[in-house]
């Protein structure tokens, strides 16, 4: 096996325990931001309104998703963050175990920032988080959260986002003179550290669209990272450059849109409601509320229907996943235009819009291209989380 393979495969199996690694994301903040709440609307179904009097998180709690890659997202609680004891050097940010977190295991941060409170102290602890963790693993990824714009006005909202920014990157640029990189130049980290911002709240789809560009960047990155071991092993070498697997995921909406004249395609976790992928036409965040709202009621009717045996079981005959009967529906959002909805999986859906009379007029083969897209989304997603062999 050569150093190349041997990385990916520590890299995608946990530790010889011969499944599938999970990918970590560390949920951070100061106390009473709404790390706890964004997580439990997301990942737990509830309602906005239910999370308005949870009681402030005493320990770390973990949820768990595995409907296209492994995921172990972590809520730390905002108290650990006041431990936090950043020194002068990247040694001394190295020794700092405040927060117990191991930053080498960990795939990606996010830092909630309450907008509706005074966010100078949280962007101070944000400083001290992006050197502690960048110096143990510069991969990783950074997303910050400015959390409860609901009844902001526009305005006001992107203002304050701007003003988040403007003092993180400058906090990074004063913070590079004193950090050196492992190979002892000089750090930029202004332009090295891999951060994105968000506006998010947990009483629109702002936060779920937030947490499904979080998944894409990690699939971007991880085959990048997979890519460029093999291409060290291969120098010299004409092989093709390889796509990631939302590039492909991202190839396979664009096809089927195009074979089916549709407008919009999403792939969609169904019970987080975050979306995996989609086709590369402008994202359109009014569509995407409908589709977020179509997907969340047709999640209703998933356990009525839970109890009602497989025709295999039934029959006790070999199951060939070919034969499966999924579920689909659609319903008319005009006189011209329709949502659609096919399951691709237990986990994962596919909702798109098209024109009413395309969908009346060519359901037979639309439904033909959809299994065959059903198929290439298994074979990704095989990818993404692959069998021990």
């Amino acid at each position: 096996m050569s150093a190349g393979e041997a990385r990916t495969s520590e890299r995608l199996f946990a530790h010889g325990k011969g499944e599938p690694m999970r990918r970590k994301i560390m949920i951070l903040g100061m106390r009473r931001a709404g790390k706890s709440s964004m997580c439990k609307v997301v990942f737990q179904s509830y309602q906005p309104n239910d999370t308005l009097f949870l009681p402030p998180t005493a320990r770390t709690q973990t949820f768990e998703t595995e409907a296209f890659q492994r995921l172990e997202i972590c809520d730390v609680p905002g108290s650990a963050l006041l431990q936090i004891k950043l020194g002068a050097s990247k040694t001394d940010a190295e020794s700092s175990t405040s927060l117990h977190i191991a930053w080498t295991e960990t795939s990606a941060v996010v830092f909630v920032v309450d907008a509706q409170d005074d966010y100078l102290d949280a962007v101070s602890k944000l400083k001290e988080v992006l050197l502690i963790a960048y110096a143990q693993n510069p991969k990783i990824h950074f997303h910050v959260f400015i959390h409860k714009v609901d009844g902001l006005s526009d305005d006001y909202k992107y203002d304050i986002q701007r003003d988040v920014e403007q003092r993180v990157y400058e906090e990074l640029i004063d913070a590079s003179h004193d950090f050196t990189t492992a190979s002892g130049e000089p750090a930029h980290l202004d332009a090295d550290v891999n951060i994105r911002f968000h506006l998010t709240s947990v009483f629109n789809p702002s936060v779920t669209v937030a947490f499904s560009r979080i998944q894409q960047r990690l699939m971007q990155s991880d085959d990048a990272s997979s890519h460029e071991s093999n291409a060290e092993n291969s120098a010299g070498s004409t092989a093709p450059a390889m796509i990631s697997l939302f590039d492909a995921i991202e190839s396979a909406c664009n096809a089927l849109c195009s074979i089916c004249h549709l407008e919009k395609a999403f792939v969609f976790d169904i019970q987080s409601r975050t979306y995996i992928g989609c086709d590369s036409s402008p994202f359109d965040a009014p569509l995407f509320d409908v589709m977020y709202e179509y997907a969340g009621f047709l999640m209703q009717f998933v356990t009525l229907y839970s109890h009602i045996p497989r025709e295999q079981e039934a029959s006790k005959t070999a199951y060939n996943p070919a034969d499966r009967a999924y579920a689909a529906s659609s319903v008319r959002l005009g006189s011209d235009t329709s949502l659609a909805c096919w399951r691709l999986s237990d986990q994962l859906a596919l909702i798109v819009t098209i024109r009413t009379n395309i969908h009346i007029t060519n359901s037979g083969i639309i439904d033909y291209n959809v299994s065959i897209f059903r198929h290439t989304i298994e074979l990704l997603r095989g990818l993404a989380s692959p069998s021990p062999s």
